[in-house]
């Protein structure tokens, strides 16, 4: 009998623990926002409007970089006057020079006091095409300086904007290609979570190695590691990054239920590899 109520008890606290997570993750699909239009007549300042919110939204710039006082992860450098820092980087590298190379090629040129790690704007997770990667040139301009950047603007990565004369518009995708299929992996590049973690190795990247983590962890302790990453910190890693990097990149206000699930049975399957 009482080991009955024991086991009665588990389930009642397992049931409860789901339901905790079942409100707490929202309920509800959340519609990817709306494609936005980099057009050949936006002028320098509408080019950075357009930035900032690349830099915000598609870049979660934010979960590595601080902009002075706003935000609280500082893996990379602070943001908060690069228009006026930026052209005196590298000597002969004026500031669109050098904010193109810090996108394209950002291991380069390390600023003293940080490491290398940042990856490539323009490719996967994030994918920026020329044309965005421009716009959010002009938006770090801006801060600390004025931007002056557009589609016209030629760089040693970008030779000019491929514009469809009927429409206007600068072509930053290939329409006709299949879309990709949502997977797992796709799943963590769209939260950007192959920055911090590896999934097929051991090595280190900035938080631990996500092989063979379903012999570590339990479904349970998984979705606590992902809702509430300061329950429990690996020794070596520091407390609040992934906490803080998640909330940068408004993981918590657009992962749904289904996308955390799929996550969570993916990391538990995870138990084979090289040892």
């Amino acid at each position: 009998m009482k080991l009955l109520l024991q086991v009665g008890g588990i389930m009642a606290l397992a049931l409860l623990y789901y339901a905790y997570l079942g409100n707490y993750v929202p309920q509800k699909e959340v519609l990817p926002p709306e494609e936005l239009k980099i057009t050949a007549d936006m002028t320098a300042d509408e080019m950075a409007e357009a930035g900032a919110e690349l830099y915000k939204g598609k870049g979660a710039c934010g979960g590595c970089h601080t902009i002075g006082q706003s935000g609280s992860v500082l893996r990379f450098p602070d943001l908060g006057t690069i228009g006026s820092l930026a052209g005196t980087r590298i000597p002969g590298k004026n500031d669109v020079e050098y904010l193109s190379e810090s996108m394209y090629e950002p291991n380069k040129f390390i600023v003293t006091g940080f490491n290398a790690g940042m990856t490539p704007t323009h490719k996967a997770p994030f994918n920026f095409s020329d044309e965005e990667i421009l716009a959010v040139v002009a938006y770090l301009q801006g801060l600390g300086g004025t931007p002056n950047v557009t589609l016209a603007t030629k760089t040693s990565y970008y030779s000019g904007a491929s514009v469809d004369a009927a429409a206007g518009e600068a072509v930053t995708q290939d329409e006709s290609a299949t879309p990709e299929t949502v997977s797992e992996t796709v799943l963590f590049d769209k939260f950007k979570c192959t920055l911090c973690h590896s999934l097929s190795d051991d090595k280190k990247v900035v938080g631990p190695s996500l092989q063979k983590v379903g012999k570590r962890l339990s479904s349970a302790k998984l979705y606590e590691s992902i809702m509430n990453p300061n329950a429990v910190i690996k020794k070596s890693y520091p407390k609040g990054v992934m906490a803080d990097t998640l909330a940068a990149s408004h993981f918590y206000t657009t992962i749904t239920v289904n996308e955390l699930k799929t996550m969570v049975d993916y990391l538990s399957s995870s138990k084979g590899g090289k040892k």
